[in-house]
């Protein structure tokens, strides 16, 4: 059982850990997220993250630039994870910047250093820099744009068509027989509404026409009974988690058809599972995620992404795989976004959960 994020206070003594150096670098990073992406990026305190004999996986984050803070939580969890998860303490952290130089330099510093897998960049438009700079050495790029892997790239990160998947698994399960999807004016939603399309039939369900994005929440009864042809559909789609598709994400819930969100709602706050009570959405592991989470908030007093949880299981598959040669094998890794897997054209299988909220807990669907 998943409970919606709340912060908790406490933890144990960091300074109980043999790692001593890993801890003072978790809570600079809690404490002075600015300052320690700095003094990571310019100080080549090997020691830190590996040494060139150990070193096999070099993890490239934005720990500087706008996207610092997403950056260094992402290294925070990792290093979090090492330390009580059993994994290798062997993850090299290195500074990918916010352009294509930056993240190049990152790759051949890490190549320079030993590493046989890289995993990053978070960005898209800094992966074929990278899988340039990388050379022969294998790039597992944490962008969810698919097709990055004609440039050589892996491609890890959670595509719109991995919660579609898990949608029409459920529809599938749940005997339901018609679903549409809440239009959202974004390029995610029309890459869910294809994915939708193209993965309906393999799943005996119909697609209906879409929910346009400009309806009103006071419209949406109308709107779902217009696309099912007088009807209402089983379940309705809702691929982002903007104020607006919440506001009509709610008034789907009202109406009474099962409503189920994306990814992107599991970084919602307690108020807005409240307004969705009775919602669905694709999701992390619940009993995985839920416990990397409860010990991310023990140590660091925060709440841990699913972001974060990408690039752990990310480090996780590289460290368990050892070489791109067993990328392609087909062999699932269970991680806290769920049972993962490579295809042999470089992109990725990802089982995601279906969570239901259910007064304020979230809770696995059966």
């Amino acid at each position: 059982m998943m409970t919606a994020p709340t912060p908790v206070r406490g933890g144990s003594n960091m300074s109980e850990n043999p790692h001593i150096h890993r801890r003072r670098c978790l809570a600079m990073l809690a404490t002075a997220p600015v300052v320690a992406a700095c003094s990571l990026a310019t100080t080549p305190a090997r020691r830190t993250f590996g040494t060139t004999e150990d070193t096999s996986v070099a993890l490239l984050l934005p720990l500087s630039g706008a996207r610092a803070t997403l950056g260094q939580q992402m290294a925070k969890a990792v290093w979090l994870a090492e330390d009580f998860g059993g994994t290798p303490k062997t993850t090299m952290v290195l500074d990918a910047g916010e352009t294509p130089q930056a993240a190049a330099q990152a790759a051949h510093d890490a190549v320079s250093k030993g590493a046989n897998i890289i995993v990053g960049p978070l960005f898209r438009d800094q992966t074929p820099a990278v899988v340039e700079a990388a050379g022969p050495v294998t790039v597992m790029s944490l962008s969810n744009d698919t097709a990055l892997s004609a440039t050589g790239a892996w491609v890890f990160g959670v595509t719109p068509a991995q919660s579609v998947d898990a949608v029409l698994g459920f529809a599938q399960g749940a005997g339901a027989k018609r679903i549409t999807v809440l239009e959202t004016g974004g390029t995610l939603g029309h890459h869910a509404t294809q994915a939708l399309h193209f993965g309906a039939r393999g799943a005996r369900v119909s697609p209906l026409p879409s929910i346009p994005a400009t309806t009103r929440p006071d419209q949406m009864d109308e709107a779902l009974r217009q696309a099912g042809g007088g009807s209402m559909p089983d379940i309705v789609y809702v691929p982002e988690a903007g104020d607006t598709t919440l506001r009509q994400a709610e008034a789907a819930v009202q109406t009474g058809v099962t409503t189920i969100g994306s990814l992107q709602w599991s970084g919602l706050g307690q108020d807005q599972f409240d307004r969705l009570d009775k919602a669905c959405f694709t999701g992390p592991d619940p009993v995985r995620f839920d416990r990397m989470s409860a010990v991310f908030r023990a140590q660091l007093d925060e709440e841990m992404g699913v972001i974060a949880a990408l690039a752990v299981d990310a480090v996780g598959l590289a460290q368990s795989v050892g070489s791109a040669r067993t990328l392609s094998t087909r062999t699932g890794y269970q991680g806290l976004l769920g049972n993962t897997r490579f295809d042999r054209d470089k992109t990725c299988e990802r089982a995601l959960a279906i969570l239901r909220i259910d007064e304020g807990t979230v809770r696995p669907v059966l």
